[in-house]
């Protein structure tokens, strides 16, 4: 069984320093979001082996906050996940060819219609919204459409 977890960065300023809106950064809320979703993996515990994380500042500060978690965990920062839709955040999972548990910290639009189209219920991922799927597959080569089982999922109130 292969497991996927799908992980939307936190709360994020509306603006950056460079006015680029790839150098948002956290906000004080987001840093409290991901404190409840560190409360969140202690009754549902994931152990990715494989990370990929847009190279974004939002989603490494978001993914900076959990690496104590995983701390063998093979991190990849991959600009092509920037606002990446949902076959391109598929195209990565599935050029990995593993087996190996993954992690996938991102954005939307492309992280919950990614998280919609793999399983049901449909859910929209909020900031610091987290999916954690299950697929009857032994490699990610094979994760599509509507086959995953959902595990758990977290929302921020």
């Amino acid at each position: 069984m292969m497991k996927l977890h799908l992980l939307r960065h936190a709360k994020t300023n509306p603006h950056s320093p460079t006015g680029l809106d790839f150098d948002r950064e956290l906000l004080p809320r987001g840093y409290e979001q991901i404190t409840e979703l560190k409360n969140f993996l202690k009754e549902h515990p994931i152990d990715p082996k494989i990370i990929l994380c847009s190279s974004a500042m939002r989603t490494r500060q978001t993914l900076a906050e959990f690496q104590g978690l995983w701390p063998s965990a093979s991190i990849r920062f991959i600009d092509d996940l920037y606002l990446a839709s949902k076959q391109e955040i598929l195209s990565e999972i599935c050029a990995l060819q593993t087996s190996d548990e993954m992690l996938v910290v991102g954005h939307n639009e492309g992280l919950s219609e990614l998280a919609m189209n793999l399983a049901r219920p449909r859910h929209l991922l909020k900031t610091c919204g987290f999916i954690s799927m299950e697929f009857p597959f032994e490699s990610s080569a094979y994760i599509s459409q509507d086959t995953g089982s959902i595990l758990a999922m977290f929302r921020v109130l």
